[in-house]
């Protein structure tokens, strides 16, 4: 059988498929490396705060900081919530949530306890946390894509070769 126009075009627009499933495969373990670097940041920075970078007058205006407990609550509802969400698209399979927003709220975090002076406290909660839930959202994403590209590659397996 030979090759058509439209049979290479397909190939080729499987060959793209396929490769985005490979990089968004990856998508969860560049969270976790970029989560790496920015704890490594906090943690040069996790003995200062916010009021005691900025002048008096300038927190005045600021007004009173909230108190760290509030932030720990905050903390501990959306590592839970986050936990629960992971876990539900992976009993189901569906499609992995984004790991970016996962990563935005993690680092959210470390500025939260910057700003309300509890960093140095809470620093280990704060990494485990936010490494607990990126090693499961990447768990989530690279199980997904992974199946996603079982299926591709049988399918395109499974197709009639074709010769010259």
């Amino acid at each position: 059988m030979l090759r058509t126009k439209n049979s290479k075009a397909q190939v080729g627009s499987e060959q793209y498929e396929l490769d985005n499933l490979y990089k968004n495969s990856r998508c969860g373990l560049w969270g976790i490396c970029i989560y790496l670097a920015v704890t490594l940041i906090a943690f040069y920075c996790k003995d200062q705060s916010l009021a005691t970078m900025l002048s008096p007058q300038l927190m005045q205006k600021l007004g009173a900081v909230p108190p760290v407990f509030m932030a720990v609550v905050v903390l501990w509802i959306s590592t839970l919530s986050a936990l629960t969400v992971i876990v539900g698209r992976l009993f189901h399979a569906t499609i992995p949530s984004s790991t970016r927003s996962q990563l935005a709220f993690r680092i959210g975090f470390y500025i939260l306890f910057f700003a309300v002076g509890g960093l140095g406290q809470w620093f280990n909660e704060l990494f485990v946390s936010g490494l607990v839930v990126l090693a499961l959202q990447h768990y989530n994403v690279s199980s997904y894509y992974s199946r996603a590209i079982d299926m591709n590659l049988a399918i395109c397996n499974s197709m009639p070769q074709e010769s010259l």
